[in-house]
């Protein structure tokens, strides 16, 4: 058989699957990719505070929000953001803009080891102070639709520890996500402080 014709014949059956081809990828696209393009919101839910006191998560007027989704075992990066935040929360308490403009939420994803008494022990261990920081716990299933509705990743492995998206989040008066920072090293105070002056200029 001619290597010319039947090169030619396969080129023809690929030209007419072409559009097939293409129409496969757009709908591909659409499902994986379509979604992830929605804004990602804090859902509007009611977590307990270490004493024991419903949260609500629902939309607060005048108000952004910080978020840190962290467990208390955690190894490295949970713990240098923790440390970055109160850091951060000092300039803003020195502002005067800790509490009424600006609150911090520290969300744990691992409920079941982080009890009030751990949650309580981390906090004193890393300098926070009470005024607007809110550590908050909540059942598996609240926790869920929590970090699924800012697209937080969150999986438990086989020796305890959890492997999670680094991110942080800051949260508009709508419960809108408005800006994304990252943890550990990448968790920058002082970038963060200069957002958050700008938005309240911005009122």
């Amino acid at each position: 058989m001619d290597i010319a014709p039947a090169t030619a014949i396969r080129i023809r059956r690929l030209l007419l699957l072409l559009p097939v081809l293409v129409l496969v990828a757009l709908v591909a696209s659409w499902f994986w990719f379509g979604p992830k393009n929605t804004q990602a919101k804090l859902p509007d839910v009611t977590l307990q505070t270490i004493d024991g006191q419903p949260y609500s998560l629902a939309p607060q007027k005048k108000k952004v929000r910080l978020v840190e989704l962290i467990y208390t075992r955690c190894p490295d990066i949970c713990p240098t953001t923790t440390v970055k935040m109160v850091q951060l929360q000092k300039r803003l308490l020195e502002a005067n803009l800790m509490g009424q403009d600006v609150e911090f939420l520290t969300i744990t994803i691992d409920p079941q080891n982080d009890t009030p008494d751990v949650m309580r022990y981390y906090a004193k261990q890393l300098g926070i102070q009470e005024k607007g920081w809110n550590l908050l716990r909540g059942d598996d299933e609240t926790i869920k639709s929590v970090t699924n509705s800012l697209g937080f990743f969150a999986n438990k492995m086989d020796d305890g520890f959890i492997s999670h998206t680094s991110s942080t989040y800051l949260v508009d008066d709508s419960n809108a996500v408005i800006q994304k920072f990252g943890m550990g090293d990448d968790f920058d105070p002082e970038r963060i402080y200069q957002e958050l002056l700008k938005l309240k200029k911005e009122g």
